[in-house]
């Protein structure tokens, strides 16, 4: 823990309108309680902290940084200008700055960004996955290789965007129509995947070198309208009052046995470390026929507001906030002290 005398930059992005406005109404208000809890666990840990809010890229931004002078950063900038990609430059940011900071590197922001990236890796890693193809604007994909229903999402989206209860079909021509709305609504191509119809399973992991498991959560769909299919759609995150959000109840710890909990760490594990996570993450993991287990999202930098899943995994280890979020920004230091460590054993050599 710090003697008091550190400073941490405690970074977020400010929303803007993108059109989203169910997403942007609850995220203002998540952002805000997640901001508040972070800033007094951090100053319950013996830190002193400074907040920014960043709405554009400038210079002027780095500036600002400067003049703070922070001995590191709490990264909770999720996006900039209203595009998930750019939740990787901030990160190359810091890096070029040359400031220790909290969570995954730009790497691994990018990879787990992009879907079909993050299933070739772990594919060759041999993690299962489900079977998918991509649609290219302009081209036509073959998906006969795969096994209805299908899921079709876009590919560098996160947040769930884009995915809704007609995602999930088995009628060829919905499937057309759908990787046509991602084609002209997001500009980039459509993911069709197979639908793996059972048990979902989020899975926080914290720490490197190795990492942990802090506990097993399950999305409980038992009040799911029963046409609906049991996914985690755009509906279910951001608009409160819908059947699909109340629907999607967070269980934690999961109700599983100890086989099967040893078999989803073993793959949660090794999916953060393939991927390059750092410091914590969430997996999503579904539990198919024959209890197959395949890996559907990792999930860099996951929300960890009071109430999250993330936050109620930590609670499930016996945890409590203060501790969950000062281990985060031990990393952080960590890494500033071995760099330290680093300088001075150079300069001593020159």
């Amino acid at each position: 823990m710090p003697n008091g005398t550190k400073t941490c930059l405690l970074l977020y992005n400010i929303l803007i309108g993108d059109g989203k406005e169910d997403e942007e109404l609850n995220a203002v208000d998540q952002v805000r309680t997640e901001i508040a809890a972070v800033r007094n666990a951090l100053k319950d840990c013996g830190y002193t902290v400074r907040t920014m809010g960043l709405r554009y890229l400038s210079a002027k931004v780095i500036t600002e940084i400067d003049e703070v002078n922070p001995d590191f950063i709490f990264n909770l900038v999720e996006s900039v200008y209203a595009q998930s990609r750019t939740e990787m430059y901030i990160a190359g940011l810091f890096e070029l700055l040359k400031i220790p900071y909290t969570g995954s590197p730009p790497l691994a922001l990018g990879l787990a960004l992009n879907k079909l990236k993050t299933k070739q890796i772990l594919r060759a890693a041999s993690i299962p996955v489900p079977p998918s193809v991509i649609a290219i604007p302009g081209e036509s994909p073959n998906f006969e290789d795969l096994t209805p229903p299908y899921i079709i999402k876009p590919i560098r989206e996160d947040g769930s965007s884009g995915i809704s209860p007609a995602s999930v079909t088995d009628d060829l021509k919905e499937v057309k129509e759908k990787i046509t709305y991602i084609h002209e609504t997001f500009h980039q191509p459509a993911l069709i995947e197979e639908f793996i119809d059972g048990r979902e399973f989020n899975v926080s992991v914290i720490g490197n070198n190795p990492p942990r498991m802090l506990a097993v959560a399950e999305i409980d769909f038992s009040k799911m309208p029963k046409k609906e299919p049991r996914i985690v759609s755009y509906e279910a995150k951001w608009r409160p009052q819908s059947p699909q959000y109340i629907g999607t109840e967070v269980i934690c710890p999961a109700e599983i046995d100890s086989y099967l909990r040893a078999r989803i760490e073993k793959i949660a594990l090794k999916s953060y470390k393939e991927l390059g996570c750092r410091d914590y993450a969430r997996i999503d993991i579904r539990l198919g026929e024959g209890r197959r287990l395949y890996v559907i999202e990792v999930n860099t930098n996951p929300d960890i507001a009071p109430e999250s899943g993330f936050e109620k995994a930590a609670q499930s280890a016996g945890m409590s906030y203060k501790d969950f979020v000062g281990e985060i920004a031990d990393y952080a230091i960590g890494r500033s002290n071995r760099k330290a460590a680093a300088e001075s054993s150079a300069s001593a050599v020159i």
